[in-house]
């Protein structure tokens, strides 16, 4: 049984239930991926993930104090980014707000080991809105958080899509909203894209994994691999269903290999 299959397997126990929650999510943004209020023909591709590629650092924005800064500035370290539109009636506040829920199980130190920017797609969105939308959701986490550990930003429509367009983030203006996928992404202290995550309930072990691998400068998508290895997924009922057989099987296995392992070394101790 090799070290994969180990970590695949104690990731299975260990694994609250709010990533199952998540892969579900996961599962329905794939299979509706856009914020809407409107039926629109849809053009293909809204999010094209683009692991391994790097989100130009040298764009400008204009923070919540009304600062105009290099994403550089803001981006020295692994850091969550959440593309919005502050005044979005539909799903965008769930996203954040799923953020808010998140943050408190995340098992790094926000602000130290990483930061969360937040920028709006609407180009006609003011700092003023940002700034509200900052309180709001700092608010939200009872400002347990730094204050400059958590950036939201305004920008013109040449910086947002030299940002969007590198991470393959596709949005479509319809009246006052956007269509828009329902993601975010993490990058490392270089602007490199580490992890996509899908859907608006954030899972606070796929964060933390996520941001690790950022920390690190890896691409890697574990939690998916191990939901894959653990998790069936059920057509019929539209949802992740725990494969028993195959993790029962696996601890058993594992039990015995170590079991076995410690009779061949005793044996040989008792021989020497």
């Amino acid at each position: 049984m090799t070290y994969r299959h180990l970590l695949l397997t104690l990731i299975c126990l260990l694994v609250p239930l709010q990533v199952v929650t998540a892969s579900e999510e996961m599962k329905m943004a794939k299979d509706r991926p856009l914020a809407e209020h409107h039926q629109l023909e849809e053009p293909p591709n809204w999010l094209d993930e683009r692991l391994g590629e790097y989100i130009p650092l040298n764009t400008h924005f204009t923070d919540s104090n009304g600062r105009r800064l290099l994403l550089s500035e803001l981006i020295d370290r692994p850091t969550l980014i959440i593309p919005v539109y502050y005044r979005c009636r539909n799903v965008c506040n769930l996203l954040l707000g799923g953020l808010v829920n998140a943050i408190p199980d995340i098992q790094l130190e926000t602000g130290e080991d990483y930061r969360i920017v937040t920028f709006s797609i609407d180009t006609a969105e003011t700092t003023e809105i940002a700034a509200h939308s900052k309180k709001t959701f700092m608010t939200a986490l009872d400002n347990s958080i730094p204050d400059d550990s958590w950036h939201f930003l305004t920008g013109d429509r040449t910086n947002i899509r030299l940002v969007t367009d590198s991470a393959g983030y596709r949005f479509q203006k319809k009246g006052e909203d956007f269509l828009h996928p329902i993601a975010a992404f993490v990058v490392s202290d270089q602007g490199k894209i580490v992890r996509y995550l899908n859907g608006y309930r954030f899972a606070p072990l796929d964060l933390t994994m996520a941001l690790i691998e950022a920390s690190e400068n890896r691409v890697g998508t574990p939690i998916r691999k191990a939901l894959a290895f653990c998790f069936s997924y059920d057509p019929k009922g539209r949802k992740y269903v725990f494969n028993l057989l195959r993790v029962s099987a696996t601890v058993i296995l594992l039990t015995l290999g170590s079991f076995l392992t410690y009779l061949i070394l005793s044996g040989r101790k008792k021989r020497s």
